[in-house]
């Protein structure tokens, strides 16, 4: 078969098998950015989990029957990444079984803000969706009901209980004014019926959820091998376990000695905490957080371009907002517009404010979280360069391929934005700032504990109790926020990816380094790298390196 027969067979398949994607998940249709999904849920049902399974494996052997040695270079980049992406969610399906065991996946498929927050139809319209959605809870919530093991860890269960419990405030109370403006009666109606019919369905599961906690605290953990798998299938690393547990803990012990060596340069003979107090006492006052977010990230984008870090493809702006009362668990978060939107572009960065009944202490306390140096961390994180620029370059950079778009990987696209927080203090833009250098250490030990607490839980056995402890004593976190941290670990063991994805993009940069010789740029190897969309990272290496070598880390 000819090359162009060979690449429109697979452009072909690879649409198809996606088309299969969303028509069994239409909530990752519909966030994407195809609207024909709009109004669905997934049915998990026995059946179709069973339909699915079997036309993954179908999928499996028809993409592999192809001839990928036949496609060009960008068509084997896809291949590979297709082929990723059916066997981790076969994976998922038969070894991970979170239908069974995790109810925390689950969740977001019943989350309808996109519907109510992006104006990509009229109000009428989108409201019908989100009714859709709704009414299609209790029988999706039973569903999984019959699914779930009867006994499950109870701090997996204490965090669904939580989540699902917030879903049904989001239906009472956020979403009380959604249909405020609407004209007609009749879908501002049935829409409010949907979401009281919802929020009913959901303090029903959660009742029941309540009377699974019984297996004890850490029944948690997943264990090595789907450990292995999990990181094999996902991030497309295939690697012992005790080379990735050891390249984790030399990066905490790396980081560690660092921000107590620079302590002492910012302030010798103080501890460190002290220091910490001091840096949250800058920050801006209630009423200005947004404008001075705002100024900031054009300051922050300008320095990009100046210093040649990385091509900005675009003139848009996200908009700087205050974060939606549903979602205010969170200092800070990017929404950028699904990857494939074209009715509605509008990207939102959320900040959460102060809270209008809160006394002068909880605000102050609130406020030193958004001190100067923090702000520019996380903005850097969740903006320029990190998930916002991520963006721009899978909208305006060159044509990818669908799968591309589609095939996201968790340590390429939270690898990407952490790795920027380090990157950018490397820069000019770092020179003579000794105190935003410190906060981006102690933003890099939260997310080195991650790792290390995410491989213990799940290998080794370590307790909630031990994991927060962990991170009280290695990314100095005051009690309550380390718990919140080891307990996202229970029912997320890829929280390792943050890390993860930034030592393999440090070691992808200094081999691309290497080979580059006096032709190499920083700015050069940004656009390479986000030329391929956010694909698992080894992958990248066989793109990028005439010599990718044996190992991503």
């Amino acid at each position: 078969m000819a090359r162009k027969e060979v690449d429109l067979a697979f452009e072909q398949l690879s649409q198809r098998l996606i088309k299969d994607h969303w028509d069994f998940y239409p909530t990752a249709g519909s966030r994407i950015g195809r609207h024909e999904y709009d109004g669905r849920l997934p049915d998990l049902s026995p059946a179709q989990n069973a339909r699915r399974e079997g036309e993954l494996r179908s999928s499996l052997s028809e993409l592999q029957a192809l001839d990928a040695d036949g496609l060009d270079e960008s068509g084997q980049m896809s291949y590979r990444i297709m082929e990723l992406f059916l066997r981790r969610e076969l994976f998922i399906f038969n070894d991970l079984k979170p239908l069974e065991n995790n109810p925390m996946r689950h969740t977001g498929y019943l989350n309808v803000s996109g519907y109510i927050r992006r104006d990509y139809a009229p109000l009428e319209d989108r409201l019908r969706s989100a009714a859709s959605a709704m009414r299609q809870s209790p029988d999706f919530l039973d569903v999984l009901d019959k699914a779930l093991d009867d006994t499950l860890s109870s701090h997996v269960v204490d965090m669904s209980v939580e989540s699902y419990s917030g879903m049904a405030r989001f239906y009472r109370v956020d979403l009380a004014e959604a249909a405020n403006g609407v004209t007609d009666q009749e879908i501002a109606g049935e829409f409010d019926l949907a979401r009281e019919a919802a929020a009913a369905a959901l303090d029903g599961f959660v009742e029941r959820l309540k009377a699974r906690g019984n297996s004890g605290p850490e029944g948690f953990a997943i264990g090595s091998e789907l450990y292995s798998g999990m990181l094999a299938t996902g991030e497309g690393l295939e690697a012992p376990l005790s080379r990735i547990a050891a390249i984790g803990q030399e990066n905490l012990e790396d980081n560690l000695s660092r921000i107590k060596e620079l302590a002492q340069s910012v302030a010798p003979g103080r501890p460190l905490p002290e220091i910490v107090k001091e840096i949250g006492r800058n920050h801006p006052q209630a009423q200005e957080l947004i404008p001075e977010t705002r100024d900031m990230l054009e300051d922050i984008r300008q320095s990009l371009i100046d210093f040649d870090v990385i091509s900005v493809p675009s003139e848009d702006r996200c908009q700087v907002t205050e974060t939606p009362t549903y979602m205010r668990y969170a200092f800070a978060a990017m929404d950028s517009a699904g990857a494939l939107e074209t009715r509605a572009r509008e990207s939102f960065y959320y900040v959460t404010p102060v809270e209008d009944d809160w006394n002068s202490q909880q605000r102050e306390e609130w406020l030193s979280n958004f001190n100067y140096d923090t702000l520019k961390i996380i903005s850097i994180h969740e903006v320029y360069p990190g998930h916002f620029v991520h963006h721009l370059h899978n909208r305006y950079g060159r044509e990818l391929p669908l799968v591309n778009r589609v095939a996201t990987s968790y340590s390429f696209t939270e690898g990407w934005a952490h790795y920027t927080e380090q990157m950018m203090l490397e820069t000019k833009y770092g020179e003579g700032q000794p105190k935003l250098l410190l906060t981006q250490l102690l933003e890099a030990l939260v997310r080195n504990c991650r790792y290390v607490c995410s491989f213990r839980m799940h290998t080794e056995r370590m307790t909630l109790d031990e994991a927060t402890r962990f991170f009280m004593e290695n990314a100095y976190m005051a009690e309550l926020p380390a718990r919140r941290e080891a307990l996202r670990g229970t029912f997320d063991p890829g929280y390792l990816n943050y890390t993860l994805g930034k030592l393999m993009i440090l070691k992808l940069r200094e081999d691309y380094r290497r080979e580059q010789g006096s032709a190499y740029s920083l700015k050069g190897f940004h656009d390479r790298l986000l030329s391929f969309g956010g694909p698992a990272l080894p992958l990248l290496r066989p793109a990028l390196l005439k010599d990718p070598g044996d190992s991503a880390l």
